[in-house]
């Protein structure tokens, strides 16, 4: 009798050995996220979270992923939970209440590291910069740390990969269109100010998976202080971003450390501008496939670019404050000299320009090469002649046209 029933036990796990294969999670999970995996999580984005994540090949499981700013962030939080046997869960967009998690067996029939590449392209698929509000909660100013990300929903999003001993939140971030790439790291604050009104933007944290389904208000350190502060100083990113940096730092910043990190994130903001008008023309083209000429009122809020261009100005008048603050030009400084050539009335010499080109170009659309330096930028804008309508062409819109421009859709 004991003979048989321990041939029929070795025929049943012959029958269910093969399920064991066949219902594989992505990844088996080990251990569990608390205060010292995020602890070590955070040192990991410090150590290894690099530009060529995606484009080392000694990293064949990451090599050539394609992605966007969304992707990558999405994909660092990813990466470490695999490497180090922890859940990764993210809330299902298209099946609200449900999640995307490693415990899925989509892809049961592969080996480990398909299985975790393949996992990668579904969670990229799957997630954008706006799903981002509902896996991530903002976060006090003061307790910012790598491994955190700025979320602009529908807009962009980069990964805090380090903050500085100034206190400065160093990010790394990929851009569109999907592709694989190297990512870009700045040693500057994104060029973004919290304002939306249901708290979805600015500096925030990944939910721990156990927490996932609960709202951000519940989330262990949320805080609601990013949106009064950026409230309360009018958006008004240097003085926004200054307070960041005192909350953060050991120090205080240098003139031309603050200089170079307000020049970075110029060019960004300017550069980030060149997204908002390729999607206007994208979706100009695209309606007029159909017959229609003109966006109608909700297209043209979501195209046009009024407030941006405003907060643009802004940003170029609080740089020009702040070189009037630090005084007496000193011609050995290099970002003395880029900021020059930015503000200065005289046409800079051609070796000057050069040097301001070599440290930023504005691309002024999405896949094509065309630019013009950030100094041109400024005089456009300050002329007036940047054309917010999103049905203006290419040349309007960054103010190459001088002529005003004769709109043949309603404004709105």
């Amino acid at each position: 009798m004991d003979k048989f029933k321990a041939l029929l036990l070795l025929a049943v796990w012959i029958c269910l050995a093969p399920l064991s294969s066949v219902y594989a999670a992505v990844w088996s999970t080990e251990s569990q996220w608390d205060e010292s995996w995020e602890n070590r999580y955070r040192q990991w984005v410090v150590q290894n979270w690099k530009d060529d994540i995606f484009m080392n090949p000694a990293k064949p499981i990451y090599y050539k992923f394609e992605n966007d700013c969304a992707d990558a962030t999405y994909a660092m939080r990813l990466i470490f939970s695999f490497e180090h046997r922890l859940p990764f869960a993210v809330n299902n967009q298209q099946s609200p209440g449900k999640i995307i998690s490693n415990d899925m067996s989509t892809w049961d029939n592969l080996p480990e590291p398909q299985r975790v590449r393949r996992f990668m392209d579904y969670v990229a698929d799957m997630t954008s910069t706006k799903s981002l509000r509902q896996d991530t909660y903002p976060v006090a100013l003061n307790d910012i740390k790598p491994g955190d990300l700025y979320a602009a929903p529908g807009v962009h999003s980069y990964q805090i990969v380090e903050v500085t001993e100034t206190g400065i939140a160093e990010v790394m971030a990929s851009t569109t269109p999907k592709t694989s790439r190297f990512l870009l790291r700045t040693p500057s604050f994104p060029f973004y100010v919290p304002e939306d009104k249901t708290f979805a933007d600015g500096y925030r944290r990944f939910k721990q998976p156990q927490n996932i389904r609960q709202p951000a208000s519940a989330q262990p350190g949320y805080s609601e202080e990013q949106f009064l502060l950026a409230a309360d100083l009018k958006y008004d990113y240097v003085a926004f971003t200054d307070i960041i940096s005192k909350k953060l730092g050991k120090r205080a910043e240098r003139p031309d450390e603050k200089t170079t990190r307000l020049l970075l994130a110029l060019c960004m903001s300017a550069n980030d501008r060149s997204v908002y008008v390729y999607d206007a023309l994208w979706h100009l083209q695209e309606i007029r496939k159909t017959g229609r000429q003109c966006m109608n009122a909700k297209e043209y809020d979501d195209h046009s670019t009024p407030g941006r261009d405003k907060r643009l100005g802004m940003f170029f008048s609080s740089i020009r404050h702040h070189l009037d603050r630090i005084g007496r030009f000193d011609p050995q400084s290099q970002p003395a000299r880029w900021a020059k050539a930015v503000f200065s009335i005289d046409e800079p010499p051609a070796g000057e320009m050069k040097h301001l080109n070599d440290f930023c170009m504005v691309q002024m659309t999405l896949g094509e090469e065309l630019y013009m330096s950030v100094r041109e930028l400024r005089k456009n804008l300050e002329g007036g002649h940047l054309v917010s309508d999103p049905h203006a062409p290419l040349q309007y819109r960054w103010g190459i046209v001088k002529t005003p421009y004769q709109a043949t859709c309603p404004t709105y």
